[in-house]
């Protein structure tokens, strides 16, 4: 008897079989997450028999076996396959072929999707821009960029261009991710300030970068403001209304001239700020610390005593 006719004695059941979780966009050379499922009108149960998914060639990308059963449905535990590399729109199926299992045939059955492998998006993020410039003077901050798939980025530049678009500084991104991040590369980057006082917005660049699989660029924009260099030094001195033990790490803002003045007080409880004349806003914030506010005459360099009542925050 030959194997079809063999065959031809078998019961044979339909199956269906569904794949869940394919996307419709991937990062190239990225993983894909997926599970698939498989089941027949007499509810058979499958466990042990092998699933597939192919790519639009044919070949194989990944053979995995159904282990799962809950009395209707066979499933697979979820894994992955890897993307392409190379950029385009792509067609896979999953695949369960032809089985024969205790004198049952179960006839094959496929679900076939569709998804782009695109490049690599890259995201940016600036920080610890000073509040206030003086106008020529050099200040530093910090710049980084993200991939989403978490690409290394190291030694990949970006480039800071200014109100008119002149490129005025580049930069390479280090080799170790921002503490308590995973991916976001950074760099510390220094600048000069322009010569005029004002508000100016200046933007710093991540162009493509020669990397395999393929990224996208990025920008980011940021202000900031410069001012005419400050007259006078006001010392700030912040201690607990209670014990009078100093207050470390309470964050001090001085608002003069339509400039802002940031600063954080020591271990000693004390921060010093560099201010224009005349009068200024002063404000105080501590956490668990009843905020602090007033108003000041700066006509020298001076010395502000404040005393923060504790004022622990409810939840």
């Amino acid at each position: 008897m030959t194997e079809e006719e063999k065959a031809d004695q078998l019961r044979a059941h339909e199956t269906s079989c569904v794949l869940e979780g394919p996307p419709a966009e991937i990062d190239a050379g990225s993983e894909i997450a997926l599970r698939i499922s498989v089941s027949c009108p007499e509810e058979c149960n499958l466990q042990g028999n092998n699933v597939r998914i192919a790519d639009g060639e044919g070949a194989v990308v990944k053979e995995i076996e159904l282990v799962l059963f809950d009395g209707t449905v066979n499933e697979t535990d979820e894994f992955v396959v890897e993307a392409p590399t190379k950029l385009g729109e792509y067609t896979w199926t999953a695949e369960f072929p032809a089985q024969v299992r205790q004198g049952t045939l179960h006839e094959e059955s496929s679900a076939s999707f569709s998804f782009i492998s695109k490049p690599h998006t890259t995201s940016m993020a600036v920080w610890d821009i000073p509040c206030a410039i003086v106008f020529n003077d050099k200040f530093k901050l910090k710049v980084g960029v993200r991939c989403s798939a978490e690409c290394r980025l190291t030694d990949k530049e970006i480039e800071i261009y200014d109100h008119e678009g002149a490129k005025v500084a580049t930069g390479s991104l280090g080799d170790v991710p921002w503490s308590d991040t995973t991916a976001l590369y950074w760099a510390e980057i220094e600048l000069e300030a322009p010569g005029a006082e004002g508000c100016y917005t200046w933007t710093v660049e991540f162009p493509k970068p020669d990397l395999e699989p393929p990224h996208e660029g990025a920008a980011y924009t940021f202000a900031f403001r410069t001012t005419r260099p400050p007259d006078h030094v006001v010392t700030v001195e912040v201690i607990d209304k209670e014990t009078k033990a100093p207050i470390k790490n309470a964050q001090v803002t001085l608002h003069s001239c339509g400039t802002t003045y940031r600063n954080h007080t020591d271990d000693a409880g004390v921060t010093r700020v560099s201010v224009l004349k005349g009068k200024c806003a002063l404000f105080v914030f501590k956490s668990d610390y009843k905020h602090f506010q007033s108003t000041i005459e700066v006509a020298g360099d001076a010395t502000v005593k404040v005393e923060l009542y504790f004022w622990p925050e409810v939840y």
